[in-house]
């Protein structure tokens, strides 16, 4: 049974076999093989060996045939059923596969497109089989046409639910992308490949161009959306990395419109790249794949860099950074690349995973850029970057190497200027990690228990301090200042050698030296130092030990508390570090005989920091030399100061500080030494006169101040160092000696006088001395000589005698001598001012009434300088103080007359001060001399008088007396407040404080509301209850009864006590009163006045006397309950716009509030709601406020607070009492998660709206800035809070922003929504309708209104218009709001475009902004892009709104709709398509200059090429004849498009001949037209076909085509209308003599011919000449004669119309007298022209076989052409010697057998008789002779003629003579061509052309050939 069964399956076999041995041709084969191939390949599955033998032998002749026949098919689709078949075995499917193979490259594309899906699908598990089947889909890929419906798209390959079979097709199109051109099995396996990928895509052994179009075509399959984004985002990394641009362009163009819509938070999305990267480190070594090369990695670390949150792998992420580092594959950029990475891990990576390899990664940079690095500057700088994001992600890691800051400022010192900027941020960034209080924690500050200052460091601080110790001395500046960064970072403030070393710095570099200052002091200037936010670190101990360093750079505006060091630990340090450079003779500075161990600049740092020290160590917290804290300082140094100890501190400032003196006298020196001086003379004077020299040698220095500081020196000197006796020596000479000095050195002694005897007469005083200092001599003698010096001229000696009476006059009585003073006398009738004219008189006087009258006349003179009028205030409180039983009285009474003198406040605060000297009767700058101290020279009731006096003058309207009295009657209140007076008045100085806080003067409402809260504070608390509600009463408006003041109330105009105030700046008092009313506390308006103050004046040296003290530790307690109400209310005032209102709010803000961030946090929902209930506020300014404190609330670094973070009720923010929210309708349905949140956008939505500008403007800068915060919080690395965010606020954004009617709101909120779309996109979608429309409109309306005028202005230039046209579109395509369409574009469905179409139409229609159109037509292109088919509805439409823009006036509009239609066009239903065409036709028809048209119809092509050739018909014939348009310089560019069209779609002769059917109606069209443009056009299309078809143009065709031109000739002449005629000539070339159009045709040129025009019958003339030429007519009679006259034409006419001669040449002669010389050169060109055409003509025209016209004008025509030859130009020579020769070429009589006609020779038909009568020639060789003789004449001119085209004519005749005469052997007249061409032979050689001398040469041997025969 087997054998029988195997014997039919074998006989089966063989007839198979014979069936295809019989098939003798290809399709008989093909027929076998489809019928019998897949039966066999079944039978190989036979259980019978010799079956399956006879299977394989007829399989193998199967294969052996169709090998060789290429055009065979097989049936691929059956073999691959088979193949997928479940029962196939693996015998089977190699059979299969083999035939597959084969038979899969020879199928039709769309066979092979439509097996794809069988091909990819039939093997799952035999990878080997995989890969064949894979790899002959590959060749397809590049011409498969792929569907535009997404649902067909996804069943062309069928891979949805084979995600095995897919990602295995997606990994071998990866391996062919990654795959080098021209790499050979031989080579290594390349990189991102393993051996085994390597050699399955090595073995089809493609060349480079294969393998390029192969990639093409898997780069173009991935763009069309086939693969998911993810699946195939790698892929187009590595081929945008390819070596060909053909390859990378389009990936690149890809990735740059995925990388909107990818993830790159997701693992999922970035693993491959690692993967890729550094291989895929698989176990088994055949599949392990190596890592990509550069190229490749540096796409991959650019798409790396991307990565956030999940995406990064830091394991892997560690191997991308040291391979892009420090592997073998990897370049610069790779590097630069790689460090950036590496800051994205260290900075955004998991922090727990980071940490654990941070040391790792850490080892990798400094490697980069170590000592010996050979990097290029870019790495370094990313590689310092990358570290400087190290140090600040992990210091732990940096504090822990020393080295590396050592070695990085080594190589700041060394580096090139490219890379400062770079390792600075590195260092910086460092600082920190070594942060002393940051290493040790709380107990980092360890204070050892005798030594509270001294600060312990660990070794490694101690290196680090050593380091910068060298560095801040560099020469380099940017070292200096990362120097002064580690010593401010990493040291305590009060570090004595971290001071020191910023010490340096400051004086070193000028360029620094306000940083350090501010380091050192708190703020930049020194002379702006808040002495009260200073403390020495001695006696505040350990109660900022807990303060943490960062702190001390923790605020930028506010003034920072700063800790000073120990004065003793400074010094000592300080003298170490000096004794150490004064021994090293390199470091020190020599000036004069001393040697200092700094330069001077530095040792001035040094001395005032030592000096401050000092002072704070001796518990004073004052500017240093305050005279109220002397005795403070005293007390410190007599207690500390140790001479003998080497080591005292003291001592060794003291030594510091006469070093300085001695080098050279600086303020800061002589200061010191001033302050050591003035504290303890006795101790330190003696020891210091060998000073006296050198301090003489300054008091004649220039500097004024100088003098001063030198004087006061100088007299403790000589008081306390001099005995009595010799100091009366020294005071004698200096008087005696005083008169011989220049006016520099008089001053100088003069204030040595002074201060001598100011301290002299106090030590006498100290030492109950009983000396009569009425009879000192030398007191009495300097007081006379002090007295004529307050007379002098020189304004400097009477500011010095001014000072000098001051000293004396509050130490001790003047004595009252006579002295003989010089006056001005008073003449009363001489007004001459002149100081050298007027006349002086000497007058003697007692010194007290001289002092007295002439101070107080400096005084109030206002010619004297201000500095000598507020010495001489002064001057008469301190003569008060001496003698005041003679000065108070008079000092009093004087004083009240200055009221209304003074206008400036520093001399009324001067005035002040006098006065409360006066009554007082002592220093107040120093204090009470003794508690029991009374004036006796002013008693209480003297001092109640001259109160009630100054009370008086307050209602005065005089505004220089109002400033005055205020500030008089708050120093009186102030130091007098224990005087009975003032306390029994209280009410009434209130009052009296009130009625100025109405002033128009900003400075006398804050001296009143100083006043005020004065009186407040002297009273009892009963007392201050009535006080405050009387204020209140009066400021907020209300009335009150006046108390009956017994006595009093006459001060006061009637009602003045009850009165409001009304002066126009009293708002500030008014809120306050408010806040404290609100409070239910009036009593706190006076705290908040108080606080209120900040005018200028009150900082200055003088007020600073009458200053008020900070709020009290009491007074802040009580305000505690109330901060909750306080704090809001503030908060927003401070913000107000009034800048008075704001400064005093600020200043209350600063005394209340001690930490403003921490405040700010614990009240932000208060604050938030104060502010959100007063955003629309009535006022203006309310409103502003609102908008700049909400803006300055925000600013927190941890971004917005939000109310999901803290899990807080919404409801804790408000009050019981608070105003109910206002917020949109839309809120009260669904309360969001942040109604804060949305109620602020509504809320400054409302006030950008607002009526005054200043208020839109605030509102929009502030909902700017919260937009910006917005986008940050609803980021999705915050997770809920983020989605809180953006559902709170989306919705109320796109319902009411995108669409209101306010521009800026509309603009603020597409902004905030496009930056807000990536992270909440979802929440988007249903808004797209509104939002799209919004985004475009906005996209015109924030056009850079620059770009657009300049624009407008190149109006009239076409060119640069279009230019920055362009630019404006592409930075519109660029602008964040289209930005934001395409990220919305992924959202956009079918339902949301239908909806969005009406309005977006409308915007296409009616929008006049070029970036608004612009970014329709660009949504139009990206939506199309991703719908597809599913919006062909709606294309129509779209496609009616882009023709339009077609339309429009600007050249880059138009262009862009033409784009869009290309994009739309493929989606578009066929009826829509040809309507398309048929506007598009009309309107070229209509502007054949718009380039749109043609811009259109090639971006149909480019997108579309098969819908073009779908509807040739309709376009065909419109790009055939638009590029046919009449050429110039405007239209070039465009004919050159169209010209590109034809050739792209229907290139060849072969296009226009199967396209002629559809052509030729186009051109009668038009030649039917009107417009004379389209007729010359469509006969340039004519002249064209005619002259590319030729001979193949069928007859038919031809006579139609020129019927058509017959038909335009007929009328009226018009331009271009020679274009038909030329058209005419063309089509004559190949037509049929015999034809009955021919004469038509020659008529009608004819015709054309007559026509009078020139230029046009010139061009006439020639086309009839062609004619004639072609066709061999013969009309030469008629042509002579019509146009014979115009070659003795000498002119031409205006108009040609009249064919007299005469007349005509008489009209000219007239006519030309009136032309230009241009105009007549012009004519004679034209008729040249027409000249030399009417001979060619003639030429053409000579008949060839029309014998008896030749006989009748031969003659005539060979003479006629002599004679005028000699006339003519030398153009028409040329063209007349071609018509001679055209002629004798023709001529009949020449030919050997020719015989004369027997018609005579008659003439009479010529209309211009000859000359001469002759008898005619009546034989053949007569005739041919006169005819050779008239030839050869005008041969022998033109050879004379230098002209070598008329000389090669010449010979071209000659030739043709020879050639013509040679048959017939006619040897007379050969004879004489011969003698003719000899005689002109040496004529024709003069010109050297080769042209010339080839032609004599073939003339030569002809002639030879004649002479010699044989």
């Amino acid at each position: 049974m087997e054998t029988a069964g195997s014997g039919a399956e074998i006989e089966l076999l063989e007839r198979v076999l014979l069936r295809l041995g019989n098939a003798d041709s290809d399709e008989k084969l093909e027929i076998a093989v489809g019928k019998f191939l897949t039966p066999v390949i079944l039978k190989i599955n036979s259980p019978h060996n010799v079956v399956r033998t006879k299977v394989v032998e007829v399989l193998t002749h199967i294969k052996r045939r169709i090998t060789s026949r290429g055009q065979v098919q097989i049936p691929v689709e059956a073999l691959l059923e088979q193949y997928a078949a479940k029962d196939s075995t693996t015998f089977l499917k190699n059979f299969a596969i083999i035939f597959i193979s084969m038979g899969f490259p020879r199928l039709p594309l769309e066979q092979q497109t439509a097996l794809a899906a069988k091909l990819l699908g039939c093997e799952s598990n035999l990878e080997n089989y995989q890969d064949k089947l894979f790899t002959l889909l590959l060749p397809v890929l590049c011409d498969m046409k792929i569907p535009d419906d997404p649902a067909q798209r996804s069943e062309l390959l069928k891979l949805e639910d084979k995600p095995a079979i897919s990602g295995s097709f997606l990994a071998l199109l990866q391996d062919v992308l990654l795959l080098p051109y021209g790499i050979t099995q031989e080579q290594d396996v390349p990189p991102g490949l393993s051996p085994y990928s390597f050699k399955r895509v090595i073995a089809n052994n493609w060349r480079a161009e294969e393998l390029e179009k192969i990639k093409k075509g898997i780069v173009r399959f991935l763009c069309a959306s086939v693969f998911s984004d993810n699946e195939i985002f790698v892929l187009l990394v590595v081929a945008s990395a390819d070596t060909r641009f053909s390859v990378a362009t389009p990936a690149i163009a890809e990735l740059s419109k995925l990388c909107t819509m990818l993830d790159f938070n997701s693992a999922v999305l970035t693993s491959p790249l690692y993967t890729l990267f550094i291989g895929n480190q698989c176990q088994l070594a055949e599949r392990q794949t190596r890592p990509c090369c550069a190229r490749v990695r540096q796409k991959l670390l650019q798409y790396l860099i991307k990565c956030r949150s999940k995406a990064i792998n830091v394991g892997k992420g560690l191997q991308v950074i040291f391979d892009g580092l420090f592997g073998t594959n990897t370049n610069q950029k790779c590097k630069v690349l790689a460090l950036q990475f590496t800051e994205l891990v260290l900075r955004d990576g998991p922090r727990d995973v980071v940490s654990k390899v941070s040391k790792v990664m850490l080892t990798g940079i400094t490697k980069v850029i170590g000592r010996d690095t050979v990097e290029p500057n870019d790495v370094q700088n990313a590689a310092y970057s990358a570290l400087a994001q190290h140090a600040r992600s992990f210091p732990q890691d940096v504090s822990q190497d020393l080295k590396l800051v050592l070695g990085y400022f080594n190589n700041l010192a060394t580096c090139t200027p490219d890379l400062h900027s770079s390792i600075r941020e590195a260092l910086v960034s460092m600082a920190p990690a070594f942060a002393w209080q940051t290493k040790t924690k709380s107990d980092a500050m360890d204070v050892d228990s005798g030594e509270s200052c001294e600060v312990q460091l660990d070794g490694q601080q101690h290196l680090l301090l050593a380091m910068l110790l060298d560095n801040a001395e560099s020469k380099i500046q940017i070292v200096q200042n990362v120097t002064s960064v580690f010593l401010t970072s990493c040291y305590p403030e009060f570090y004595a050698p971290a001071r020191y070393l910023l010490l340096l710095i400051a004086g070193e570099r000028n360029s620094l030296r306000e940083n350090v200052t501010t380091y050192l002091y708190g703020t930049s200037k020194k002379d702006h130092v808040n002495y009260s936010m200073l403390s020495s670190i001695e006696q505040t101990g350990k109660q900022h030990t807990s303060e943490s360093i960062s702190d001390f750079n923790h605020l930028s505006l506010e003034q920072r508390r700063v800790v000073l060091p120990s004065f003793h630990v400074m010094m000592a340090h300080v003298h170490d570090m000096a004794n150490k450079r004064l021994k090293k003779s390199n470091a020190c500075v020599i000036y004069g005989r001393t040697k200092l161990p700094y330069s001077l600049e530095v040792y001035e740092e040094m001395l005032d920091y030592l000096r401050l020290c000092l002072w704070y160590s001796a518990g004073v917290v004052a500017a240093p030399g305050d005279e109220k804290h002397t005795y403070e300082l005293r007390k410190y140094i007599i207690t500390n100061y140790d001479e003998d100890e080497s080591s005292n501190t003291l001592h060794q400032y003291l030594l510091f500080v006469q070093r300085g003196v001695e080098a050279k006298r600086t303020e800061s020196s002589l200061l010191c030494l001033y302050d050591l001086l003035n504290a303890a003379p006795e101790l330190f004077a003696p020891k210091q006169l060998h000073l006296l020299e050198p301090l003489s040698n300054s008091l004649k220095d220039v500097s004024e101040t100088m003098r001063a500081n030198v004087s006061q020196v100088y007299g403790i000197l000589w008081a306390y160092g001099l005995p009595d006796d010799k100091f009366d020596a020294e005071v004698g000479d200096c008087l005696t000696s005083l008169t011989q000095k220049s006016l520099e050195h008089k001053h100088g002694w003069l204030l040595v006088l002074g201060h001598a005897f100011n301290r002299k007469i106090e030590q006498l005083k100290q030492q109950n001395s009983s000396k009569d200092y009425g009879k000192w001599p030398q007191f009495i003698n300097a007081v006379k000589i002090i007295a004529k010096m307050l007379c002098e001229t020189q304004w400097l000696l009477v500011s010095a005698a001014v000072k000098c009476t001051s000293m004396i006059g509050k130490t001790v009585e003047i004595p009252n001598v006579q002295v003989e003073i010089q006056v001005q006398c008073n003449d009363n009738d001489n007004d001459n001012d002149d100081e050298e004219l007027a006349e002086f008189k000497n007058i003697e006087a007692s010194t007290k009434m001289i002092i007295f009258g002439v101070v107080f006349q400096l005084l109030r003179s206002t010619s004297f300088r201000q500095k000598i009028r507020e010495e001489a205030a002064k001057c008469l409180g301190y003569l008060a103080i001496g003698d005041g039983a003679h000065f108070t009285k008079r000092n009093l009474d004087k004083f009240l007359t200055l009221a209304k003198v003074q206008k400036d406040a520093a001399l009324n605060i001067a005035i002040s001060e006098a006065i409360v000297i006066t009554l007082c009767g002592y220093d107040v700058n120093r204090g009470v001399p003794a508690e029991n101290f009374q004036n006796l020279h002013c008693t209480d009731a003297e001092f109640e008088q001259f109160l009630n006096a100054l009370i008086r003058l307050v209602p005065e309207p005089n505004a220089q007396s109002r400033q005055a009295i205020s500030v008089w009657l708050l120093a009186v209140v102030k130091h007098c407040s224990n005087r009975p007076a003032v306390l029994s008045k209280k009410q009434l100085l209130q009052f009296a404080f009130t009625e100025l806080l109405s002033d128009d003067s900003e400075f006398v409402q804050d001296v009143a509301s100083r006043g005020l809260g004065l009186v407040y504070s002297l009273s009892d608390s009963g007392s201050q209850t009535e006080l405050a509600n009387s204020l209140l009463d009066q400021l907020i408006g209300g009335k009150r009864q006046v108390n009956q003041v017994a006595g009093d109330t006459e001060l006061f105009a009637e009602g003045m006590l009850g009165k409001t105030p009304t002066g126009g700046n009293i708002t500030t008092y008014k809120e306050l009163c408010s806040l404290a009313n609100d409070l239910n506390q009036p009593d706190m308006i006076y705290q908040f006045m108080q606080l209120a103050n900040h005018n200028a004046a009150w900082t200055s040296k003088l007020g600073a006397a009458f200053g008020l003290k900070t709020l009290s530790a009491e007074s802040r307690q009580q305000m505690q309950p109330y901060l909750g109400k306080i704090i809001p209310r503030l908060y927003r005032y401070k913000y107000d716009p009034t800048p008075k209102i704001q400064n005093s709010m600020i200043s209350i803000w600063d005394t209340i509030v001690s930490d403003s961030k921490e405040i700010t946090e614990q009240y932000y929902w208060e604050i938030l709601r104060e502010l959100l209930d007063n955003l629309t506020c009535t006022e203006w300014r309310v409103r502003i406020a609102c908008c700049l404190a909400v803006r300055d609330l925000l600013k927190r670094p941890n971004g917005l607070r939000l109310r999901t973070e803290e899990q807080l009720p919404t409801t804790t923010a408000a009050t019981p009492n608070s105003p109910r929210r206002v917020t949109p309708d839309t809120m009260e349905v669904d309360e969001p998660p942040e109604p804060e949140l949305r109620e602020l956008w509504f809320q400054l939505f409302r006030v950008m709206d607002d009526i005054h500008e200043g208020t839109r403007m605030t509102a929009h800068g502030t909902a700017s800035f919260l937009g910006k915060l917005c986008v940050l919080a609803a980021s999705a690395e915050h997770g809920k809070s983020g989605t809180a965010v953006a559902a709170s606020i989306l919705p109320y954004l796109l319902e009411t922003g995108v669409g209101h009617k306010v521009a800026d709101i509309r603009n603020v909120s597409i902004k905030t929504i496009s930056e807000m779309i990536e992270s909440s996109g979802a929440l988007i979608a249903p808004h797209l309708a509104t939002l799209i429309p919004c985004l475009l409109r906005a996209t015109g309306e924030l056009e850079n209104t620059k770009l657009s005028y300049v624009s407008t202005r190149l109006g009239a230039d076409n060119e640069a218009q279009e230019a920055v046209d362009s630019l404006r579109a592409e930075a519109a395509k660029s602008h964040h709001t289209m930005e934001t369409i395409n990220k919305c574009v992924r959202f956009i469905d079918y339902q949301v475009l239908e909806r969005m179409t009406p309005e977006l139409l409308e915007l296409m229609k009616t929008s006049v902004n070029l970036g608004t159109k612009i970014g329709c037509a660009h949504f139009v292109c990206l939506v199309s892009i991703r719908l597809g088919k599913e919006m062909t509805p709606l294309v129509g439409k779209y496609l009616g709104a882009c023709f339009g823009g077609i339309k429009d006036r600007n050249v880059t509009v138009r262009k862009y709709n033409a784009s869009a239609i290309g994009h739309l066009m493929g989606l578009a239903k066929e009826q829509s398509i040809k309507n398309l065409f048929g506007k598009l036709d009309e309107l070229y028809m209509e502007q054949p200059s718009n380039r749109s048209i043609a811009l259109t119809i090639q971006s149909i092509n480019k997108r579309h090429h098969e819908l073009l050739k779908d509807y040739m018909d309709c376009m065909l014939p419109l790009i055939f004849f638009a590029m046919h348009e009449e050429q110039n310089e405007e239209n070039k560019a465009n004919i050159e498009l169209w010209k590109d069209l034809w050739n792209d779609i229907s290139p060849g002769d072969a296009g226009i001949r199967l396209n002629l059917h559809v052509i030729i109606p186009k051109l009668e069209s038009s030649l039917t037209d009107a417009s004379w443009s389209r007729k010359s056009q469509a006969a340039n299309v004519i002249q064209n076909i005619a002259m590319r078809l030729s001979h193949s143009l069928e007859m038919g065709d031809r006579v139609r085509l020129i019927r058509l031109l017959l038909s335009g000739l007929q009328g009226r002449t018009f331009e271009g209308k020679e274009r038909l005629l030329q058209a005419l000539a063309a089509l004559c070339k190949n037509l049929d003599r015999q034809h009955e159009i021919c004469g038509n045709i020659i008529e009608a040129a004819m015709r054309e011919a007559r026509k009078q025009e020139p230029i046009y019958r010139t061009m006439a003339l020639a086309a009839l000449g062609d004619i004639l030429d072609v066709l061999e007519a013969d009309r030469f009679e008629e042509i002579y004669n019509m146009i014979w006259y115009l070659l003795e034409k000498k002119e031409l006419r205006a108009a040609d119309s009249d064919d007299d001669d005469d007349h005509q040449l008489a009209g000219c002669s007239n006519a030309s007298k009136d032309l230009t010389a241009d105009e007549r050169n012009k004519r004679a060109q034209t008729l040249n022209k027409l000249k030399e055409v009417v001979w060619e003509t003639l030429g053409k025209s000579w008949p060839k076989h029309a014998i008896e016209t030749q006989h009748r004008y031969q003659l005539f025509f060979a003479e006629n052409c002599s004679s005028i030859l000699s006339e003519s130009t030398r153009p028409v020579q040329v063209s007349l010697l071609a018509a001679l020769t055209k002629y004798i070429e023709r001529l009949y009589i020449f030919d050997e057998a020719a015989k004369l006609p027997e018609l005579p020779l008659e003439r009479n038909n010529l209309e211009k008789k000859p000359k001469t009568e002759t008898t005619p020639l009546q034989t053949r060789e007569a005739i041919v002779q006169k005819i050779c003789s008239d030839v050869l004449a005008a041969v022998t001119l033109a050879a004379a003629v230098p002209h070598t085209g008329l000389k090669k004519e010449a010979l071209n005749i000659v030739l043709m003579l020879i050639k013509r005469l040679s048959p017939s052997r006619d040897q007379a007249t050969l004879a004489l061509l011969k003698q003719n061409f000899e005689s002109n032979l040496a004529k024709f050689q003069r010109d050297s052309a080769p042209e010339v001398r080839c032609r004599i040469k073939d003339i030569e041997e002809k002639l030879s050939k004649l002479d010699h025969p044989n």
